[in-house]
């Protein structure tokens, strides 16, 4: 038992001192060649100021543009009063224009085009509550390409993603969870990740989760490191993530989880309760998350930087309030209402209608096996933790209404989780497991 605590505490406080000095190593890289590949960049950033989609008219497709410039300029602004440590504590940029409609700074494209164009600094301003662990990846990745040139990189590397999770699924023997996987991606508008850093994170860490629960799991069954795993998937998430629709990764393996607990007990026997695991990797994956975030904060009182703290909890508290001028009960209705806007459109219902079809299509045919409704009943008990997984996003959403409202034109993706969840539901009561 004091072994399993001690594992749990190295991973939390070792986590942040990892992030940190991952941090200060890539800002020790030179900034010469990345500020040239964002200058070239210009050309494709600066029509994309306004949230530009890909979709026009759909606002859900949009590429992200607005924090992408955020986290190019962390990338390439470097000032000799900074220190490396202190710029990675305090993650300064620069902000030219005095406008006194944007006191604190929000105006990342027109700021990045008057540096890469000037190099002249006309104010700071700071953006230490996040980690943006990113930063380990993209400046190394700038480089060598231009903006431009990684969004086609990104849109190759994201579909060999995506086929890597299928092909591990399907050589596991796993065909109908693939198709689970599949049926979920569009609600997380795939399609248009590519196009942005800042919205395609949480599809990275979405891929990486599972590929290290279907690859690893016997050997993680075996040592019991699933409560761990789950620990350092919350850590990963608040590292990288700009609290943008983080609760994916902690969505996506959970349903593997829950399928893979489901699908190993054996029909004759009693169905174990997976509520409780459930609900303990769930709040692995909260503290992780939690823990890392506030660790970023307690390391800047520790080091002396002051104002840090009190503005991470304002604005986290800002986050938790209910939607603007409205009611808790009243606010919850409307940001469900914004985050499923995007799905009432003819290209969903489309999709929705094949689905549809094939499905009965499906059941027609094992019908006439004539033990598809025994099947279903002996496995829906078992399989009901899939459906409290698929009411994640709603809790979310009553959580961080404020945050749902405002940003729902990506929070919106949280609901493939929902989708995921159901689906692997459907293929749990389906399949007949062993005697």
């Amino acid at each position: 038992m004091k072994n399993h605590i001690l594992r749990k505490l190295i991973i939390l406080f070792s986590a942040p001192v990892i992030g940190f000095v991952l941090l200060m190593l890539v800002h020790l890289l030179p900034t010469g060649k990345m500020f040239e590949h964002v200058y070239w960049s210009l050309d494709t950033i600066v029509p994309e100021f306004q949230d530009e989609t890909v979709v026009n008219g759909y606002r859900a497709t949009l590429t992200g543009n607005f924090t992408d410039c955020i986290m190019l300029l962390h990338a390439i602004y470097d000032h000799p009063d900074h220190s490396v440590v202190e710029q990675s504590v305090m993650m300064y940029r620069p902000e030219f224009l005095d406008d006194p409609s944007y006191p604190d700074g929000w105006q990342p494209g027109n700021s990045l085009v008057d540096y890469v164009a000037n190099n002249n600094i006309n104010r700071e301003v700071s953006y230490g509550r996040y980690w943006h662990g990113y930063l380990i990846f993209l400046k190394p990745l700038l480089l060598f390409a231009s903006f431009g040139s990684l969004r086609l990189f990104f849109a190759a590397f994201q579909l060999v993603l995506l086929c890597l999770i299928v092909i591990e699924l399907t050589s596991k023997g796993m065909k109908k969870e693939a198709w689970a996987f599949l049926i979920s991606m569009p609600f997380m508008f795939f399609f248009s990740t590519f196009a942005s850093l800042s919205l395609s994170v949480c599809f990275y860490l979405v891929i990486f989760t599972l590929y290290i629960l279907i690859r690893f799991w016997d050997k993680l069954e075996d040592k019991k490191l699933i409560f761990e795993m789950f620990l350092v998937f919350g850590i990963l998430t608040s590292y990288f993530d700009f609290l943008t629709y983080p609760l994916v990764t902690l969505g996506y393996p959970l349903v593997y989880f829950a399928y893979k607990k489901i699908s190993e007990q054996p029909a004759t026997e009693k169905k174990n309760s997976l509520f409780v695991p459930t609900v303990l990797n769930s709040l692995a994956w909260f503290i992780g998350y939690g823990f890392m975030w506030m660790s970023k904060w307690l390391i800047a009182g520790i080091l002396g930087y002051k104002g840090l703290i009190s503005n991470a909890v304002s604005t986290v508290d800002t986050r938790l309030q209910s939607a603007e001028n409205m009611s808790r009960i009243g606010g919850f209705f409307r940001v469900i209402g914004l985050n499923l806007k995007p799905y009432l459109n003819r290209g969903f219902f489309i999709y929705f209608g094949i689905i549809i079809l094939v499905l009965i299509v499906v059941l027609i045919f094992n019908r006439k096996s004539g033990t598809a409704l025994k099947t279903v009943l002996s496995n829906v008990k078992g399989a009901m933790t899939l459906l409290f997984i698929a009411v994640y996003p709603f809790i979310w959403f009553a959580a961080l209404e404020n945050h749902s409202e405002q940003h729902w034109i990506y929070t919106c993706r949280i609901f493939a989780v929902t989708v995921f969840a159901i689906s692997t539901f459907l293929v749990c009561i389906t399949e007949n497991r062993a005697k």
